[in-house]
């Protein structure tokens, strides 16, 4: 199956932007085990969870007051976010 050029350098465009704005998770754990991260890190689990136990360094921000939050979280850094949930 072929695509039309225009979809296929459309597609391209979209992963070329999705893709500079992903982290990868290996290179995140690596800048946090080293103690030093050029990227804001955002726990986005409740506070109560976030006062249990966090990753050194994280900014406690809950889903639901996210959009509150995005006024004053830095614009001159990549913001990379994590949280974990039990299924």
């Amino acid at each position: 199956m072929t695509f039309p050029e225009e979809q296929t350098r459309a597609n391209r465009e979209y992963f070329v932007k999705k893709l500079s704005a992903e982290k990868a998770r290996t290179d995140v754990l690596k800048a946090v085990q080293s103690g030093s991260y050029d990227f804001t890190l955002l726990d986005t689990r409740g506070s109560e969870p976030f006062a249990q136990g966090r990753i050194p360094g994280a900014l406690c921000a809950p889903m639901e007051e996210l959009a509150q939050l995005a006024a004053f979280l830095p614009r001159d850094r990549k913001i990379v976010t994590y949280c974990w949930g039990h299924d």
